[in-house]
């Protein structure tokens, strides 16, 4: 008698061990990927359902089984589940937060505006809750930045986000990439005598101005020879950055455009623009350090992507009339 129950109990040990390792290490093979949004507060028993419905596992009961043994918390968020996976793999998965990213592109020379744009169409984060944040003065005073904005300082990049990413998450990220791809370059403003933001400034003008690198040190050169001379900057991007904001940029500037009664109007006020007027990238941000050694004072642009220099008003109008004839 005594054999026969040990027996019994034996084969039912065996037998529930069985099920336990089929529940928790037998794979469920993905033949395409599954995406699955987790909303922030889902309980686990609707995870596990929703993660059977989707046929991630197999049954829900060995996700819960699994939850029941660890009690790790599950982390919201988008996840994407392919290939072969084991029901322990998943709860891995979902207790790490190992949520699916999203690739995005920062050119070169966008401002906060683009920027916010790409964001929200790629379902990064909420358009309205970003430029709130990057236009609020305590945000660029808690990274220890002084200036009026985060204009400027998130650096043009290749970034991997998940969805519904907390804006000061990714404001967090782009800034620390910003000091750590400018850093080289920061030791050097000592030598320059210029604060950080004004160096960031003349960088973005910079920028918007040229595309080409060879004529970034000239630009720069033409910025720094005005100030000195006490000239106004008449930088036609500063004026654009300007109906930007307003709400007023239609993709062409005109004449009347020229007398918005803007600090970012250079054709108006003397000196630097507040803030800078786009993020840019480092061969600007080098030009704006190491200006070309010339006596340039006016630039316009040539007509087939790059500009032709003058040192005096009368050579600037000479270029004008040279553009207009080809």
């Amino acid at each position: 008698m005594f054999r026969t129950m040990l027996l019994i109990f034996s084969v039912a040990t065996l037998s529930l061990l069985v099920a336990f390792i089929y529940l928790i290490y037998v794979p469920v093979n993905l033949s395409t990927s599954k995406l699955i949004n987790i909303p922030h507060g889902t309980p686990t028993l609707e995870v596990a359902r929703r993660l059977e419905e989707e046929g991630v596992i197999k049954n829900r009961l060995s996700l819960l089984l699994i939850h029941a043994l660890y009690g790790k918390k599950l982390q919201s968020g988008e996840y994407e589940f392919k290939g072969e996976l084991t029901p322990l793999e998943v709860y891995e998965i979902l207790s790490k937060g190992k949520v699916k990213l999203y690739t995005i592109t920062i050119p070169e020379g966008s401002d906060l505006l683009d920027i916010a744009d790409i964001l929200h169409n790629k379902g990064i984060t909420d358009r309205g809750r970003f430029l709130t944040l990057v236009f609020n003065p305590a945000t660029p005073q808690r990274f220890g930045i002084d200036s009026l904005t985060m204009e400027g300082f998130l650096f043009p990049d290749t970034y991997r986000f998940p969805k519904e990413t907390d804006p000061e998450r990714v404001v967090e990220v782009m800034f620390r990439n910003f000091l750590s791809k400018t850093r080289k370059l920061r030791a050097e403003l000592g030598t320059r005598e210029l604060s950080l933001k004004e160096w960031v400034i003349v960088a973005s003008m910079i920028e918007k101005e040229t595309a080409l690198k060879e004529e970034k040190p000239l630009i720069a050169a033409v910025i720094y020879n005005r100030i000195s001379l006490g000239m106004k900057l008449q930088i036609d991007p500063t004026v654009i950055y300007s109906l930007k904001l307003y709400g007023k940029w239609d993709g062409k500037l005109k004449p009347e455009d020229l007398k918005v009664n803007s600090l970012y109007n250079t054709y108006i006020f003397n000196g630097l623009p507040p803030t800078p007027i786009c993020n840019p990238g480092l061969d600007s941000l080098e030009a704006a350090l190491y200006p070309a050694d010339v006596d340039y004072l006016y630039f316009v642009a040539d007509g087939k992507g790059g500009h032709l220099f003058s040192r005096s008003y009368e050579q600037h109008l000479k270029n004008i009339k040279r553009i207009y004839r080809r």
